[in-house]
């Protein structure tokens, strides 16, 4: 059987169940890596799921990394005692939570998106009803 090399970090793979990756570890960072490069050239919106507009895991994950875990307005970075992280929410700053442009995002503390404009649906009348007819009338 013909051994190839890992598709994420060049190393050799030795067991015969490793196919592209030498790990589970090396695969989901080499579906991050692909997730977020699709989504900089906007083949991806960011989203999940099929009826929400839950923003991806990995959005997060790059926004952390990139600007750190804290708020961007007030500087917050408390970590939870349990799960130490630090429980930091996604803003989209115009309100459309399709617009998952990276100028249109940042990371808020709880406390600082809840005082937002756009907070869990204060802006629905204006944007949501719109949202919901271009999503469920064009696919009839």
């Amino acid at each position: 059987m013909k051994k190839g090399i890992c598709s994420n970090c060049g190393v050799n793979l030795i067991n015969r169940w490793q196919l592209k990756y030498c790990s589970n570890k090396c695969q989901f960072v080499a579906q991050y890596k692909k997730y977020i490069k699709e989504w900089k050239l906007g083949n991806k919106n960011g989203n999940v799921g099929i009826h929400t507009r839950n923003v991806s895991k990995h959005l997060k994950r790059y926004l952390s990394e990139k600007y750190g875990e804290h708020c961007s307005q007030c500087g917050w970075n408390k970590k939870h005692p349990k799960s130490k992280k630090v429980p930091i929410e996604i803003d989209h700053i115009d309100g459309n939570s399709e617009n998952n442009l990276e100028s249109n995002l940042r990371l808020l503390c709880p406390n600082c998106h809840s005082l937002t404009p756009n907070f869990k649906n204060l802006n629905h009348a204006s944007k949501g009803r719109q949202w919901r007819n271009k999503k469920y009338i064009k696919n009839q």
